[in-house]
């Protein structure tokens, strides 16, 4: 008899976590896998691929802390966002104990062996919590649960709840973050008491790729949703630096959609005031983003918090240098100097000083693109962070 994995995915908008359990799916195939997935997900990733035979999808349509947080965000009126958001807080628990006696139940039911939490950072998703807590509560079911961000701290206001959520979840079996830094901020940050193992995330090999052209204008990839986490507006203030000092030879693409109200249509005015609307261009959700990567000279990257960005993994396999901010587990990709360029997240004046210089040896490029796609080679391909995953779930 195979031995049966339950899968829980909670997140709500496409993007690394999804792809980085799709890519593993296949991996996983001496499992009978049931994949939980909540019905308000977008698969857009997660589901690209085709569905290994050994999964069974089950889409779960229990209300979360989260569905009421969406609701209360679409309020249309000040008035009805303020009460909104109070019932969301007021709801939060009894929904956490709701979904905590849901899972309880269906795990009973069901009886896997293994639990594995796909959660997009910590606390993340509640329902991926309460499934971890449902999962410790019935004491033969081993959990392995994947954090892909930087934690945050406890909120003050909920401590006495979130200290007795943390105390059930940290008793799980294991912890994996995918990277040194979502590691230690699981106990720097949130105060949880495990070590978790690190496994980065991987992907296909794929062929040596041609180096970039770097002609003028250079072309920039910018990928990522369009909010203040990713930061793109770091970028037009950096493009405005160089625009005041008649420099106008570099261009953005910026590849992703808008998961922050009003912050495209906020971006594109900052353009308009720095005068380089000209040079930016939004491409939105690009579906095949991996083909997109070679049409540029190099990738940038201006997010204030990272765990480690798929994206940074995809520009290293399509051979382009990274220009990112020094957070997260960045610095654990991009190699300074070498790979690519790090610089600080509060200072878009080190990234157009960067410019200057790309701009003065275009030539930098193509030899940090080949260092990074070495670099993938060596550390981050998807058969090694599989192997790892197996390692621990056998």
């Amino acid at each position: 008899m195979p031995k049966v994995m339950t899968i829980v995915v909670e997140g709500y908008v496409a993007g690394g976590a999804d792809r980085v359990l799709s890519q593993l799916l296949p991996y996983f195939k001496d499992f009978k896998i049931e994949l939980l997935v909540n019905i308000a997900l977008d698969t857009g990733i997660l589901l690209s691929q085709p569905i290994p035979a050994n999964v069974n999808i089950v889409k779960y349509s229990w209300t979360t802390p989260s569905d009421v947080s969406n609701w209360a965000a679409s309020a249309r009126s000040p008035q009805m966002t303020l009460v909104r958001r109070t019932l969301s807080v007021l709801l939060r628990y009894p929904l956490n104990m709701l979904l905590f006696l849901r899972f309880l139940n269906h795990f009973r039911k069901y009886n896997p062996d293994i639990l594995f939490v796909n959660n997009g950072g910590y606390p993340g998703g509640q329902a991926s919590l309460m499934a971890v807590a449902a999962a410790v509560m019935c004491g033969n079911i081993r959990t392995i649960h994947l954090v892909h961000s930087i934690a945050s701290p406890a909120q003050k206001l909920f401590f006495p709840l979130e200290w007795v959520i943390d105390r059930v979840v940290e008793r799980g079996w294991c912890f994996v973050a995918v990277s040194e830094a979502v590691a230690q901020s699981l106990q720097h940050i949130r105060k949880l008491k495990v070590n978790a193992v690190t496994i980065s995330n991987g992907l296909q090999v794929a062929p040596a790729p041609l180096p970039p052209v770097c002609k003028m204008p250079l072309e920039f990839l910018q990928v990522g949703y369009l909010d203040s986490v990713k930061n793109q507006k770091f970028t037009l203030l950096a493009l405005g630096i160089l625009a005041k000092k008649g420099i106008k030879t570099i261009r953005i693409t910026f590849a992703g959609k808008e998961t922050e109200k009003g912050y495209l249509s906020s971006m594109k005015e900052l353009a308009k005031q720095l005068g380089v609307e000209d040079q930016i261009y939004f491409a939105g959700f690009v579906r095949d983003i991996q083909s997109l990567y070679l049409k540029f000279d190099a990738v940038l990257l201006t997010s204030i918090e990272e765990g480690m960005p798929m994206c940074v993994l995809e520009a290293m396999r399509a051979g382009r240098a990274v220009i990112a901010t020094s957070v997260g587990g960045v610095p654990e990709l991009v190699e300074h100097k070498q790979t690519g360029f790090l610089f600080s997240c509060s200072q878009p004046e080190e990234l157009a000083q960067i410019w200057l210089q790309l701009l003065e040896q275009p030539a930098l490029l193509a030899k940090m693109g080949e260092n990074a796609y070495n670099r993938f080679i060596k550390y981050f391909t998807l058969d090694l962070q599989a192997q790892k995953y197996l390692n621990l779930v056998n």
